[in-house]
């Protein structure tokens, strides 16, 4: 799951040659005559179509805009500012102002960072996730999206939510903690005829060999694989997608989970994503599609969702969102220390999000899976990413929100040993029903 992490200056000196900041009212001089105004305001959901940044809450969004916002509900104009560059934080957020704070507007602060500065080391904390400013306005139609799973913003016939030939699907536990084993540096792996260790994920080269594991494993059940270059900034990632095909090739299903980690095993951030994501695509490799699954492994999570943003951004550039019925996102889902089967499928109401989530929570319901629902809200993970095209994403979770968050979170000790296999069995298996029901009429 994101922190606001930046690993090199020159990104946040890029992001300070753009970004504007510093709040009108606090700046000491509101009349300087070239500097540029914005806007945050708290609106309701989808009343702004024209924006730099959209952040989502449980009731409205938090959005970014050149202009002032008419009916907003809360509201702040900001002003440039030399040297510095203006960051979204989400929190939780202390009563107290967070160094460089300009202004809070609907639970989400506005805060200055120094040029050059890692927005993280400013911050002082892991648990911030910072976002900056957008470069460029994002325009979205305003057409009334029809629930039931439909394309966010096309106009294809909506998916049978209830369709019954869904096929029997069994998740292997032993598959899984062979497989998050191997990921995470527990166990050796061979590829291409050598045996190696993926000790970490937060270095070019442990990325790499994750991704070569990551092709291996997806060609041998029949996926077709491919990596994406992407540049943010100064900063370069590689996402990989593994597809297979459905009948209608105008409308995918994505599953995500990013595969990047805080340069330790990450085990359960977010390896145990992977290794889902992974089982869900093999026990659907003989099933007959009516939609394309598309995996997709991002990038950077970590950076700040820079491999996911880079992505949801190609497709909204491309026209090729339209195809995207709904993406299930997973966060972390093998640790649950008191065994209560607690978890998260966070939508924040977002466009018709809340049917996916209803999809997911439907099939968490069914069978013996005992699992229950714990509701969160948040932008801190990939799906977000979706959000801000308008496309209807859900990040499904252990209870991280709630209280049973994992202690090894972006430490060391995020190893196979702390995991609980058989809840993450359980909820991949509702993820994996969740799935078929959309891909399979």
């Amino acid at each position: 799951m994101a922190t606001c992490r930046i690993r090199s200056s020159a990104v946040a000196a890029l992001c300070a040659a753009f970004a504007l900041v510093s709040a009108s009212c606090a700046s000491g001089d509101p009349g300087a005559p070239t500097a540029e105004e914005i806007h945050v305001s708290l609106v309701g959901k989808d009343t702004v179509s024209t924006f730099l940044n959209r952040l989502a809450t449980e009731t409205g969004q938090v959005v970014v805009t050149r202009a002032s916002v008419d009916d907003a509900w809360q509201s702040v104009a900001l002003k440039e500012e030399r040297e510095t560059s203006l960051y979204l934080v989400e929190g939780p957020l202390p009563s107290a102002a967070l160094p460089g704070e300009r202004a809070r507007v609907g639970g989400i602060a506005v805060v200055a960072v120094p040029t050059g500065r890692d927005a993280h080391d400013w911050l002082g904390s892991l648990i911030y996730h910072a976002e900056p400013i957008g470069e460029r306005d994002v325009v979205l139609s305003r057409a009334p999206r029809r629930q039931g799973g439909r394309a966010p913003v096309g106009t294809r016939a909506p998916l049978d939510r209830n369709a019954a030939d869904t096929p029997e699907l069994h998740i292997d536990a032993a598959f899984l903690e062979a497989r998050l084993k191997e990921l995470s540096g527990a166990a050796p792996v061979t590829i291409n005829g050598r045996t190696q260790v993926i000790r970490e994920r937060g270095s070019e080269d442990g990325r790499s060999l994750a991704r070569a594991w990551m092709r291996q494993q997806y060609e041998a059940i029949g996926f077709t694989v491919e990596e994406h270059p992407y540049q943010s900034g100064w900063s370069q990632g590689v996402n990989l997608t593994a597809d297979k095909p459905g009948a209608d090739p105008s409308r995918v299903l994505i599953l995500s989970a990013h595969y990047d980690s805080m340069s330790n095993a990450g085990a359960d951030d977010d390896g145990s994503g992977i290794v889902s994501s992974l089982a869900i695509a093999r026990a659907l490799k003989d099933a007959k599609l009516s939609i394309g699954l598309r995996v997709v492994a991002f990038d950077q999570e970590e950076d700040g969702l820079l491999g996911s943003r880079a992505y949801a951004s190609k497709l909204y550039q491309n026209g090729q969102l339209d195809q995207v019925v709904g993406v299930l996102d997973l966060e972390m889902t093998a640790y649950d220390s008191n065994n209560d089967g607690h978890y998260h499928v966070i939508h924040c109401n977002e466009n018709t999000s809340s049917d996916l989530a209803a999809l997911v929570e439907g099939a968490a319901a069914q069978g013996d899976l005992g699992l229950t629902r714990v509701d969160a809200c948040t932008n801190r993970s990939d799906h977000a990413a979706f959000w801000r095209y308008g496309a209807p994403a859900v990040a499904i979770s252990q209870n991280f929100f709630g209280d049973d968050g994992n202690p090894c979170y972006h430490q060391r000790c995020d190893r196979v040993d702390q995991l609980n296999w058989g809840y993450m069995r359980r909820l991949t298996e509702a993820v994996a029903h969740a799935a078929a029901k959309l891909l399979i009429e």
